[in-house]
């Protein structure tokens, strides 16, 4: 191969990979500001994914028997967890579901817990959530709504944005009271 080939191709080359970047860091790029959830994906401590696409609709029962639809909750931010009374991960997690909740009233946002238990029954045992802040709804089908979603283990959790589309999935048991999570769901909630 001469020279000037290879020169040609090192830069084909180049460009391709700048062409390539540019792609990728535009498509998480809302105008001017880097998407908060690269953040949150590198950050050690949380295991979080970013994911993409419209958010599975879905029917759970709350404890009054009344149905509770994820179309309800168009024009605020869900948070979509996926619990059960025997996960362990999954009852140590809840205190700080609900100290965010709290945290977060103030803006257009939701924390939906979605058991996989059979009954009511085992989620009474486990505590009464009359006072909690968070929704806890009955998964009818037990694993139905987190198959619907991908979910592979429990605790997972999704962000839902105010469209209806999904934005970040974390896996397992996380730090719910940690501050860059606060901020990225006053964001979410409210730009735009």
């Amino acid at each position: 191969m001469s020279i000037q080939r290879r020169r040609i191709l090192d830069w084909a080359v180049v460009l391709g990979t700048v062409i390539c970047f540019t792609w990728i860091f535009s498509a998480h790029v809302t105008t001017g500001e880097i998407r908060r959830e690269i953040a949150l994906v590198s950050t050690p401590d949380l295991n979080a994914q970013l994911t993409s696409g419209p958010a599975p609709a879905f029917e759970a029962v709350l404890r009054d028997g009344s149905k509770l639809r994820l179309s309800d909750f168009r024009g605020r931010v869900v948070f979509l967890n996926f619990w059960a009374t025997w996960c362990e991960p999954c009852k140590r997690e809840i205190p700080d579901l609900e100290k965010m909740t709290r945290k977060m009233k103030h803006v257009p946002f939701a924390v939906i817990a979605i058991s996989g238990d059979e009954s009511w029954e085992q989620i009474d045992a486990f505590r009464s959530f009359a006072d909690s802040p968070m929704i806890v709804a009955l998964d009818p089908g037990k694993t139905a709504i987190g198959n619907l979603y991908g979910t592979e283990k429990l605790p997972e959790t999704y962000v839902i944005d105010r469209d209806g589309m999904l934005r970040m999935r974390f896996v397992n048991i996380q730090p719910w009271t940690d501050a860059s999570i606060h901020r990225y769901l006053e964001w979410l909630s409210t730009s735009g």
